[in-house]
Order: C-alpha cells, then structure tokens, then sequence
C-alpha cells in the first residue's frame, strides 16, 4: 500500500526537524543533562512538527542508547515505539476524545507503571478542543502525576487552554517553517526517488504551503502524480490552480490604467480557463504584497524568493502607484478573501473588489478636491462677489526683513444706522438666523462657512452672543478675527436696522427656541381663516 510522503519522509531524530532549532536544542540537552520535564506544550500552526517532535521525544527518553539527545532507532525500544507494538507511548485525540468521562478513564490508567519503557508517555493532540470540565479532571494529574509519566501537550491554538494548564506545562512555540527550508527539502526528497523536477515548480509549492511541510508534501506528492517525466513549473501552476505571473502583471496593468471592461474580461479569461477563484483571490494579494516590498525594501530579493528578472518587472509596475495606493488595494482584497470563502457566487466579490481598487483614485482625486476646498474656505482667501454694499478691500503687504506675507487687511464700508424704534427679542433673531446666514453667504462664503456652526443664544441691550458647541473652537477662533467679526456684525445690523454689538462664546448646549404663545397661535388662525370670519371670545 502506497504510503503518502509526508508519513514516508516524517523526521526520525531532532536533528531532521526542519526549522524548529531553538526547541530541538533544548530538547536534546534535557535528555543529555536527564533534566526531563513531566509536562510539555507544542503549540504552533499546522505542519511545523509537532507531532513528530513529539514521538521523537517518546523514543529518545526511552532509547537503550540514545546519540547526543536523539534516539537511536535501532534498539527494541526504539523499534517497537516506532511500529506501535509497545503500548507505554499513548497518543490521544482531544477531538474525539474531549468529554470528562474520556480524560477519568485516562486518570486510571496513567497511575499503572510502563511494561517495558523508563516512562509512559501519553501525547494528546488538538487539546484545546477539550471541556471545560475535562481540562479541571486533568488538572491534578497534570500537576502531580507519577514518576514515570511525561505529558505531551500538543495544538494549533494555545490561547485557547485555560491559564491553569498552561501554568503547568512547559511551554514550546513551533514557527512556520521558511520557504527556502521546504524547497530545499522537497529537492532532497525528488532526488532520492530519482524525480526529475523544476527548482521554480518546488519554490511555487513551497510558497503555496504557508510555512508547514506536511502542506508541501502533500503539494509535492499530488503534483509529481501528475504525469510521468519532469514535474515543470507551467504543470504546477495547473495542478495548484494558480495564476501565471504574466496573467497577475496584466491584470494589475489594467487596473492601474483604469481599464476596468479590459480588467473584467481577463479576470473572465481566468476563470473560464478553470482557475480557483479564491486561489486567485490569494495571488492577487501575494502580487500586491510584492508589489509594496519591492516599492519599500532596497533589498527586495532577500524577501522576495523569485528570480532577478521577476523582481525588476515588480519594481517597474510598483513605480506607477503609490504606498497608500497599494495598501488601500491589499485592504479591499483582504476583506474580499474574507468573504469569498463564504459567498455562493465568489465570482461577484472578486469583481467588486476590481471595480473598487479601480475606483480608488477616482474617490482620491475628489476627496482632494473637497479637503481643498475646505482649506481655502477656512482660510478666509477665497474670492466671492462683494454684495450688500460691501467692499474688501485686500491690501497684502510685504515685510522688507522678514519676506513674509502679512494678513490681509479687510475694509467694510458700513453705513449709518438708524434704530426703528422696534422691539427686538432672542427670538425674533432666532427665527430670522437663516436669513441672516443667507447675508452673510452673499457677502463672504469663507466668513458664512464659520458662522453657520454657531446660534444666537442670548440678546439683551443691543448686545447678542453668538456661541458655538463644544468641538469648534477653531471656528470661533477664526471668526473672532477683525475682519470676520467686522462683517458679521454689519450685516445684523442693517438686516435688523439696530445699532448691535456681537461676540462670540463657547456654550455646552444651544438654547432652544421658547413655544409660542397664545398671540401667535391666535394670529395663525386669524392669517389662515380670515379676520372677518374668527370671532376672538375671552
């Protein structure tokens, strides 16, 4: 029966695990110095050797004669852990193994001496899956078990164990192995069955690998059952269902050059010739991420594992985008990973995704625009029709020291005014603020741009005091300057005909505008029916 070749080719001794040195070491120095823990944690993400760190672990504790902390392989020890004929290492599912009832029965048994190792060993893998009340019976027996019980801990999520257990164990953290560790591996492995292979094919199923071996194993085993001969990179490329880099550089192209019908009709292309498409979702994103590491890195090829060739048509499209443009893409992409891995038609978010990075300098440009915008409108220079029968007159003036352009100096002509005599309430100003804000829009939309955050909150004496909330210190700041000031003042003036001085304050809250009262609703039905027909009874 055909064996896979990560089962074929798992490590036998530490010296084999790829990647792992700062655990192996220790490790080994433990078994030399016979300074053995009773209880191990291996956490780490998928393929990176837990297990087979684990089992080694098993043999070389136990070995007749171990070799500088491995194990031999070769003693009837070693041999009869390795073809599971001695029972005294015990590996464990927590998966399926995971309910209080599983680790009691465990319980009794570890209690019971090995039959013919030094230590039993008992490996639970995926603990994290265990219950709650499975974790607090494994407690005491983690804490303090028998001399001649080791514990191996293994899981993908670690965080997940409560502090209890973790407090307990010895702690171990297995890193994603690098790319070039696995090609270099695989290459090994090809050799030895005289497989015949393209380095660039081995680079492509490490990358796709993410950094766990038994990933690229099983990679590496489907593709070399491909077809008989030499395994090249274009068969891999179609066996992985990933997209040619020449594909990617076309694509991104048109999205650069706001193509988008051309854009859409490639990715249609892709799609129709049988790619995945969150596969392509992923090397859309790899591209992009090479894309900002060549655009940011002086020595990209030392992060980037492709040929020098590659790397120069990397850094030749990265020069026609900017930083935030490729990081505002790799975001869109990343949310669209996310949700194509759910979505029944992943075709639709990859091309929402397209439109929307196409999109994304059309969305700058008028986000510019408004910022722009905004600027000159807070700095009081943006030139408007004098209306209302002002004139500004800008005098800038240049220091002969310091060649710095002073403030403008405004000019309003006013004219006299002449109280009518009428009185004037909170109110009534209230009630005509929007025509008020409408003058002084005429007059100067800068000046109206500040203003129009503010409400009259209180008159009395001819005074009025504008306030704005709390937040628009800025704009209060700003308007308080002469010029400003001078012109809002002028036009309540002679929209009111009174002679009124204003200053602005700082208020927690706008006082709200006072109900009517009985007058006016009497003078609303009167305006509504007719005077001849409302008869008033009191």
């Amino acid at each position: 029966m055909y064996q896979a070749l990560y089962r074929q080719y798992r490590p036998k001794t530490f010296d084999e695990v790829l990647g792992q040195e700062h655990i192996t070491t220790t490790i080994k120095n433990q078994i030399k110095n016979n300074n053995i823990g009773h209880a191990y944690l291996f956490s780490g993400t998928k393929g990176t050797g837990k297990t087979s760190t684990a089992k080694i672990f098993s043999r070389a504790v136990n070995c007749l004669s171990p070799k500088d902390g491995n194990p031999c392989n070769e003693c009837e020890i070693c041999k009869g852990i390795l073809d599971e004929s001695i029972m005294d290492v015990i590996e464990m599912d927590a998966a399926s193994n995971r309910r209080i009832d599983d680790i009691r029965e465990l319980k009794d048994k570890v209690i019971y001496p090995p039959s013919r190792t030094k230590y039993k060993i008992y490996i639970i893998d995926e603990v994290h899956m265990l219950t709650t009340e499975a974790f607090n019976a494994l407690l005491k027996t983690l804490e303090e078990p028998p001399k001649h019980l080791i514990f191996i801990l293994a899981t993908t999520e670690a965080e997940k164990l409560p502090q209890t257990i973790l407090s307990r164990c010895q702690k171990y953290d297995f890193k994603r192995i690098k790319s070039t560790d696995i090609t270099k591996n695989m290459g090994n492995i090809c050799k030895e069955l005289k497989i015949p292979v393209e380095e660039r094919a081995l680079k492509l199923i490490a990358r796709n690998s993410d950094g766990s071996m038994r990933d690229a194993l099983s990679l590496l085993d489907q593709c070399i059952s491909y077809k008989e001969g030499e395994l090249k990179y274009e068969d891999t490329l179609d066996i992985l269902g990933i997209a040619n880099t020449d594909i990617l550089f076309k694509l991104v192209d048109n999205i650069i050059d706001r193509e988008l019908e051309k854009a859409l009709f490639n990715i249609d292309d892709i799609i129709q010739n049988g790619k995945d498409i969150n596969q392509f979702i992923k090397d859309l994103i790899y591209h992009f991420r090479n894309l900002l590491i060549v655009k940011t890195s002086h020595n990209p090829m030392e992060i980037i594992d492709m040929e020098g060739e590659t790397i120069e048509r990397y850094r030749e499209q990265s020069k026609k985008m900017s930083i935030d443009y490729i990081l505002n893409s790799l975001d869109i992409l990343n949310e669209s990973e996310n949700q194509a891995k759910w979505a029944t038609q992943p075709r639709i978010i990859l091309e929402m995704a397209i439109i929307k990075i196409v999109k994304i300098e059309e969305n700058k440009d008028l986000e510019e625009r408004v910022k722009e915008l905004e600027k000159i409108i807070s700095s009081g220079k943006i030139p408007v029709a004098q209306n209302f029968e002002t004139k500004a007159n800008v005098k800038p003036t240049i220091s002969k020291t310091k060649k710095t352009i002073e403030k403008p100096k405004v000019e309003i002509e006013t004219k006299a005014i002449i109280d009518d005599g009428k009185e004037l309430s909170i109110k009534t100003i209230l009630n005509n603020w929007d025509n008020v804000l409408e003058a002084v829009r005429n007059t100067r939309a800068s000046t109206h741009g500040l203003l129009r955050e503010a409400r009259p909150v209180s008159f009395s004496n001819n005074k009025l005091e504008i306030g704005f909330k709390d937040g628009y210190g800025f704009h209060k700041s700003a308007i308080s300057e002469e010029h400003n000031k001078t012109l809002v003042e002028k036009v309540i003036c002679e929209y009111f005909n009174k002679n009124i001085s204003i200053d602005f304050i700082m208020v927690d809250e706008y006082i709200e505008e006072e109900d009517s009262t009985e007058e006016d609703t009497i003078q609303g039905v009167i305006d509504f029916f007719g005077k001849d027909i409302v008869e008033i009874k009191k």
